[in-house]
């Protein structure tokens, strides 16, 4: 058995390596490099056909590290290079071979910790408010946002009042505050760090009040549906993570605490929760859990302290106080262009009118296409 040992440059002993970066740099190895050590046993007789074989992890550079202080003893200098592997760790082999003949082997799994930052910055991109009432105080939307938002809905009156102002706008209702500005807060904060375009025109506050609104479009809609209808927390992380490490930005956003398609109360649930953060920054040190931070806009000054804690293994999260590992509950990961660029609003305002039209033209339409089938199948009888 041959006997592995990672070392940093300073002698101390190395239990891990962290691939990290800081805010929109590239990521890089800490320590840059180190050394292995490898104690073989002793072969007495062995001449020079004994060969020591060292396999590291594709990519990496080695270079031999002097002669060995005692025999049996071989050392490296180690550069690591290019993205972790998938299992968060490095393996190191070394093989020893007499006439091509493995006689003995050892292994090093070294850990390795992802930490990761994109451009982002809470402190430095955060909107001048908290999505609160003492901050922004009451805020009823105009007609005027309203043609902003939307180029295209049916029966805009009708949505008008009904879905769009129960959507947009934040309200003191007695001792309770109804509604809130959290995705317009949290995407205009993200578009304007990552200096995205179209913005909305008009006046920040208008801004963010148009874009809070376009959650109701067709675009962001559809966006949203395979989150919703597979809803996987664990992947949401995943992309984002992806984002981070190949391009050192993210677009997404996250919508948090949306209930799971399978829910009895899903329809209320999903007119009366959910919360929108920017997800920043992320840390995985084990193959099951990861932590990620984010941009809480009822929070912003707590950015540091507000933090997604995921359990990849069971595919759930938690986010407190909001959200436990056993609220059913998921994560809506929509990119930032839908909302930019999104206009029409066919299905929010075909759902208007069934949630907040009248009762006749449903029951009208619904008698309509029962007698119709009723009709169609009594003519096919006749004729048989």
């Amino acid at each position: 058995m041959i006997q592995l040992r990672a070392r940093a440059a300073d002698g101390a002993t190395l239990d891990h390596l962290v691939y990290a970066n800081r805010p929109g740099e590239p990521f890089r190895y800490y320590p840059d490099r180190f050394i292995l050590e490898a104690t073989m046993p002793s072969l007495s007789g062995a001449g020079t056909s004994a060969q020591v074989v060292l396999k590291v992890p594709q990519g990496w550079y080695v270079l031999d590290y002097g002669p060995p202080l005692f025999q049996g003893q071989r050392r490296w200098w180690i550069w690591p290079s290019g993205q972790p592997p998938s299992a968060l760790y490095a393996e190191l082999t070394v093989t020893l071979r007499v006439q091509r003949r493995a006689i003995a082997r050892g292994r090093l799994g070294l850990p390795i910790w992802i930490m990761g930052y994109h451009r982002f910055v809470p402190e430095q991109h955060r909107l001048p408010w908290a999505n609160t009432l003492a901050d922004l105080g009451e805020i009823e939307p105009s007609h005027q946002q309203f043609t902003q938002t939307f180029r295209f809905c049916l029966f805009p009156w009708a949505f008008f009042r009904g879905l769009y102002r129960d959507t947009v706008g934040i309200r003191q209702r007695g001792t309770q505050v109804i509604g809130g500005l959290c995705t317009g807060l949290s995407r205009l904060a993200l578009a304007r760090a990552l200096e995205a375009s179209p913005l909305p025109e008009g006046t920040l506050l208008e801004q963010v009040i148009v874009l809070h609104g376009r959650q109701l479009t067709d675009r962001a809609l559809l966006a949203g549906a395979p989150w919703f209808f597979f809803p996987s927390p664990r992947r949401a992380y995943f992309r984002f993570m992806q984002d981070v490490l190949q391009r050192r930005e993210s677009d997404l956003c996250f919508d948090i605490n949306v209930p799971v398609p399978w829910r009895r109360d899903v329809i209320q649930a999903l007119l009366g929760q959910g919360h929108t953060v920017v997800p920043y920054a992320f840390q995985q040190q084990r193959p099951d859990h990861a932590a990620v931070w984010v941009f809480d806009p009822n929070a912003p000054d707590r950015a540091s302290e507000t933090v997604l804690s995921i359990d990849l293994r069971r595919n759930r999260y938690a986010y407190p106080p909001l959200i436990t590992p056993n609220d059913r509950v998921t994560i809506v990961a929509v990119r930032l262009p839908h909302y930019l660029r999104g206009r029409t609003a066919v299905l929010a305002s075909l759902a208007n009118m069934v949630l907040y039209g009248p009762r006749w033209p449903i029951v009208m339409f619904t008698g309509s296409v029962l007698a119709l089938t009723a009709y169609v199948w009594r003519r096919r009888a006749t004729a048989r």
